[in-house]
């Protein structure tokens, strides 16, 4: 760790967030997780194409929230926008569709701003 320089830290201006969900009642999870994905192939590719990556992953373990949203933007401006974008009647129309198997009002996004690999064979490796 301290026998890195300072350039080693600099990452690239990819962002990542996690969007922590929960469905709404009457879902089985089976059924919730394939709707999920329906739903981010149908609308989400097409919706926001400037997503680089979009993982879906089912939780076990926790009460509060059944799955988790991994999606790799270019930049805080292209989040931005794709925020803004959800005020729009197309971003409406999105979200009620999203709303009809995933209960949004009591999901959690949070923002990745720093990560980092660490293993035996190449110690601390900053992405």
């Amino acid at each position: 760790f301290h026998d890195r320089h300072e350039s080693d830290w600099e990452v690239d201006t990819m962002l990542k967030t996690l969007t922590f969900v929960r469905m709404q009642p009457g879902w089985s999870r089976d059924a919730f997780f394939k709707r999920w994905c329906e739903h981010t192939h149908e609308w989400d590719l097409r919706d926001h194409p400037e997503i680089s990556l979009n993982r879906l992953m089912m939780l076990e373990g926790t009460e509060d929230y059944v799955g988790v949203a991994e999606n790799h933007w270019p930049d805080q401006e292209s989040l931005d926008a794709a925020i803004a974008w959800y005020a729009t009647e197309a971003g409406q129309i999105h979200w009620r569709d999203l709303n009809t198997f995933m209960d949004t009002e009591n999901c959690l996004t949070v923002t990745i701003v720093n990560e980092a690999v660490i293993d035996s064979s190449r110690g601390i490796t900053p992405i």
